[in-house]
């Protein structure tokens, strides 16, 4: 059973879901995917789940983690699905939980009841330290740990060292062009395809880098395909740019077909676990030119054989990662001869190593072995909720009005509203913003490792998403943090909205 907590989306770790679902069931496994609500701005795609697979969906009882949605429920339709797959002590199923700590949480409360029936196996998609403390968290309950690439696995190994025996390395696995696709004709054609985001995707490099091809007179096209909170502002940077555009997010098979039509994919991140699109690209040919990273990039790309990698630092502005990433570019414009061979390795490099049947193999292994492990039970005397409190109302930090300051200030505002925070102070005000009258369109907050989640069905990100999505009052359920939240708010345009000032509802 395999959890699915943001939704059937056009993003790595549903393909990867997809992917993985068909293939144990074409080995005759029983395999259910159980899928949540996804985020406001991505849109659901058709992502080919095989007749064999079950497919629960939970979008009637809301987002996974949301203010009106009880766990309870939750549990009760993960636990009827655990059931018909037909777990036993001596065949037990295998859980999959994914992403969210609300996924993990539903985990953790079959693993209290249903332990001997279960194993749980936890995967990390990302460098980031929230998937990592996520996994430390829920350690108690997993018989097994995954990192999808060689850096993940040391960092697991290194963070959890009496768990080092039962962490494993998988890489993702892909669909690969059974030959190497015919060149494509005409100019450069470039690729990028994912989340429309700043903080992970780095998004506004692309745009900057069709303006330096533009400049040095590099014959191209670059195509942006995918949805996200900054697609407003992407389409209009790009509007002016004959050469470049982005598109909706594709299912599976028409960006197969898309890809097979480019020369090279462009990926400009600041992190990554093990970029799938990536792999997707170079399985059909295309030459990858990506920003160097911890994870994954170099796991896969040879400099100069079957890719280039660009260096870039985290917080280097988008000019001068664009005009590295044009560098690149311009050596493949410049020798057609090179980019044809990097366009052949890349291929050769996935079908491989990176192929659907290679992943699939491994995780099967993974799977038997782990049905043979001792049982874990999740701790009685222990919360499931990743980072609970005892008291969220009335510990200090939140006074006992806080939810009526912030039903009353919300029935004063219009949308587009962000809420500044996805902590605690936040989820203590959670049934007032369920019942907000205001648009409510995202969450906000500057840890860059939750960029890309959501909390409550809105997207978690960052204060130039939020001002992207048209976001201009944002409110600020901190007391202790206020005047630097307010500070940044002004700074990036916004507008915000104090509780516990000395006026609720802010002078703006």
């Amino acid at each position: 059973m395999i959890s699915l907590p943001q939704g059937l989306v056009a993003s790595g770790v549903a393909s990867w879901a997809v992917r993985l679902a068909n293939a144990m069931a074409e080995r005759g496994r029983p395999v259910a995917l159980v899928t949540h609500a996804e985020a406001p701005t991505q849109r659901r795609l058709d992502l080919d789940l095989g007749p064999a697979v079950r497919h629960l969906e939970l979008t009637r009882l809301g987002p996974l983690d949301g203010p009106a949605a009880r766990l309870g429920p939750l549990v009760a339709a993960y636990r009827d699905v655990l059931e018909s797959l037909g777990g036993s002590a001596d065949r037990p199923a295998i859980l999959l939980p994914n992403l969210e700590a609300g996924s993990y949480a539903i985990a953790a409360t079959l693993a209290a009841s249903h332990g001997d029936r279960l194993r749980v196996l936890g995967w990390q998609h990302s460098d980031t330290a929230f998937d990592a403390a996520l996994l430390a968290f829920y350690e108690p309950m997993l018989a097994g740990l995954v990192g999808v690439s060689a850096h993940i696995e040391g960092t697991l190994r290194k963070r959890l060292p009496a768990r080092a025996g039962d962490v494993h390395r998988i890489p993702y696995g892909v669909e690969i062009a059974p030959a190497m696709p015919a060149e494509p004709t005409g100019p450069l054609r470039l690729v990028y395809a994912g989340r429309i985001e700043h903080e992970q995707k780095r998004v506004g490099v692309l745009c900057e880098l069709a303006a330096e091809l533009d400049r040095r007179g590099i014959e191209h096209v670059l195509t942006l395909v995918g949805d996200g909170p900054a697609a407003k502002e992407v389409d209009h940077r790009l509007s002016h740019r004959p050469n470049a555009s982005r598109m909706p997010a594709k299912g599976r098979a028409e960006l197969a077909e898309l890809l097979e039509s480019q020369h090279a994919f462009v990926l400009a991140s600041r992190y990554e676990g093990l970029s799938v699109s990536m792999l997707e690209a170079m399985g059909h040919g295309l030459a990858p030119v990506v920003t160097r990273v911890a994870s994954g990039a170099a796991e896969a790309i040879v400099d100069g054989d079957n890719g280039l990698l660009v260096e870039a630092e985290r917080d280097e502005d988008e000019a001068t990662i664009a005009s590295r990433l044009a560098d690149a570019i311009e050596l493949l414009a410049g020798d057609p001869g090179a980019l044809h061979r990097m366009r052949r390795r890349a291929h050769e490099t996935v079908r491989d190593r990176f192929g659907i049947d290679v992943h699939a193999d491994t995780c099967d292994r993974l799977f038997e072995a782990v049905c043979t492990q001792p049982h874990r039970w999740w701790p009685p005397e222990r919360s499931v909720v990743f980072g609970a409190s005892a008291d969220l109302v009335g510990s200090g930090g939140v006074p006992h009005d806080a939810v009526e300051r912030a039903a009353a200030t919300l029935r004063e505002l219009r949308g587009p509203v962000g809420v500044y925070g996805s902590g605690r102070h936040t989820r203590a005000i959670a049934a007032a913003l369920a019942d907000a009258p205001a648009e409510i369109a995202c969450v906000i907050d500057d840890d860059q490792a939750r960029h890309g989640r959501s909390l409550w069905g809105w997207p978690i990100v960052s204060l130039r998403d939020a001002a992207a999505m048209g976001v201009r009052d944002v409110l600020i359920s901190s007391h202790m943090h206020r005047g630097v939240m307010a500070e940044r708010c002004a700074a990036a345009g916004l507008r915000p909205i104090e509780l516990y000032g000395e006026a609720i509802v802010g002078d703006g």
